[in-house]
């Protein structure tokens, strides 16, 4: 909500408002975990009571997942159907491409702004309730390594759609394993995985000049210097 206000009333950039607003999000959870929701029985370690186990979710018959992974699916699926299939999404990308096409067509860019702006909260809100609920069982300061940041790039790879996002996911997934691997096997620092991620955000921007840009080489002739007289 406040990514939307600050977008409708002061025209400001969505992604970098997100961005900052990560790290306003670890400190309100690291001063919960380390204050009013802390483990009293945690020998003074920032994180909460374990979950009950109404509160996690169950983990597939015959895997090692949950089923956050199910609801992740479902939810890029869902958001699939909004945008490609639904007069809303096509309200959306009209207004995202060409505000003013979508003024004259009579769209409201502000409420398509809240509206979008709430559903992202929304589908965020409940990635970090999976994480939380799910593999972790509890809250603690470093429950998200990075994961806000990740998502624009997990965004980028699968070319900005929906079901396009969940393979590129999965590539991410692999490169936050191979980062805890080269740690615990080689040595190598946690910035590692940082590194991967910015590898594979750089190839893909090339590639992407490459294919909608055409390279020239222009040599110059001898006498293109020379002065006419």
């Amino acid at each position: 909500g406040f990514t939307a206000l600050l977008r409708h009333r002061f025209h400001a950039n969505e992604i970098l408002v997100s961005l900052m607003l990560v790290y306003v999000a670890q400190f309100l959870l690291a001063w919960c975990v380390q204050g009013p929701m802390r483990d009293p029985m945690g020998f003074g370690f920032p994180q909460t009571k374990l979950f009950e186990t109404g509160a996690m979710l169950p983990v597939l018959e015959g895997t090692r997942l949950h089923a956050g992974a199910l609801l992740a699916l479902f939810s890029a699926v869902g958001v699939w159907l909004l945008m490609d299939r639904m007069a809303l999404g096509f309200q959306f990308k009209v207004s995202g491409m060409a505000p003013f096409a979508a003024r004259y067509a009579g769209y409201h860019p502000g409420k398509l702004i809240w509206a979008s702006m709430l559903i992202c909260g929304a589908l965020a809100g409940l990635a970090g309730g999976i994480e939380a609920s799910g593999p972790l069982g509890q809250l603690t300061p470093t429950i998200s390594p990075g994961y806000g940041f990740a998502a624009i790039i997990v965004a980028f790879v699968g070319r900005l759609s929906p079901l396009g996002c969940i393979p590129a996911a999965f590539v991410m997934a692999l490169f936050y394993l191979g980062g805890e691997l080269a740690q615990s096997r080689l040595g190598l620092p946690s910035s590692i995985t940082g590194v991967y991620q910015g590898l594979l955000l750089f190839f893909i921007l090339a590639c992407d000049t490459m294919i909608f840009y055409r390279l020239s080489w222009r040599g110059h002739s001898a006498d293109a210097g020379k002065e006419v007289r």
